[in-house]
């Protein structure tokens, strides 16, 4: 009788371990700078600064299990933070941010995001009637601040 409580405290034990804080991750390869995050259906949201590159256009991906955009398929993304809509046309799953004012709008994204002081954000698909939501653990410390975002090196201004 002693064994069930015991058995049972070692299997609540094990169940916390499982548990899985999705953070804001930070990565370089073949000149291109990039903030990940991954949510717990396996969605992700990128973005990226390809500083190393002939092409400095900066942009984001959004992948969502569930959304299979047939090629060069326009989707409406709507990216919720602080509730503030940030609305953004992908091509498949990417945006780049070409053009004085996909240039502005992404920044506002990125500090919006950098600054938030809330626990997740929204990416809302009309189109597909569906909603996934993201960590904002760690984003302060991955896009970083004001004029020092990771998209410094790919922003030129404008």
């Amino acid at each position: 009788m002693k064994l069930l409580p015991v058995a049972f405290a070692l299997m609540l034990s094990g169940t916390a371990a499982l548990a899985v804080d999705f953070r804001w991750t930070l990565g370089y390869g073949q000149g291109t700078l990039e903030a990940n995050i991954e949510n717990g259906a396996g969605s992700t949201f990128s973005i990226y600064c390809p500083a190393g590159d002939d092409d400095k256009t900066p942009g984001m991906f959004i992948t969502v299990a569930r959304i299979k955009p047939q090629a060069k398929e326009m989707v409406t993304a709507q990216i919720i933070v602080d509730g503030k809509n940030h609305p953004f046309l992908l091509e498949e799953s990417q945006f780049k941010a070409a053009g004085r004012q996909n240039q502005w709008d992404f920044r506002e994204l990125v500090k919006a995001l950098a600054t938030s002081k809330q626990k997740s954000f929204v990416v809302e698909f009309p189109k597909y009637q569906t909603q996934e939501t993201f960590s904002l653990l760690d984003v302060r410390k991955t896009l970083g601040s004001a004029k020092k975002t990771i998209i410094r090196d790919c922003d030129d201004g404008t």
